[in-house]
C-alpha cells in the first residue's frame, strides 16, 4: 500500500499500529481465541495507549477505545480469512 500523503505524523503514527497489530497472537496461553480470551483488553489497551511524538515533541494518544477496540478485531478476523493466523 502506497501512502499519499506526505504528513510524518500519519506515517509514524501508521508504522507504531502496524506494528502492535502484527504482534497481536490469535490465541492466548491457554489456545482461546484472543476474541474470546480475557487477554483481548490487554490488546486493545495497548493500543489505545499508544503515544506518538509530534515535531514539536508533544506526545499524542491517536487512537481512542472503539478504533482500538475494532483494529484488534479486524487484524484477527483478516488473519483467519487468509487463514494464517498466528
Amino acid at each position: 500500500m502506497k501512502i499519499k500523503s506526505k504528513s510524518s505524523l500519519w506515517h509514524n503514527i501508521i508504522e507504531e499500529v502496524d506494528q502492535q497489530l502484527s504482534l497481536i497472537p490469535s490465541h492466548d496461553v491457554d489456545g482461546t481465541p484472543l476474541e474470546d480470551s480475557i487477554r483481548f483488553d490487554d490488546y486493545k489497551d495497548g493500543l489505545k495507549e499508544l503515544k506518538i511524538k509530534t515535531e514539536d515533541n508533544k506526545e499524542i494518544s491517536p487512537i481512542h477505545t472503539a478504533l482500538a477496540n475494532q483494529l484488534v478485531f479486524d487484524e484477527l478476523a483478516s488473519r483467519r480469512r487468509e487463514g494464517n493466523g498466528k
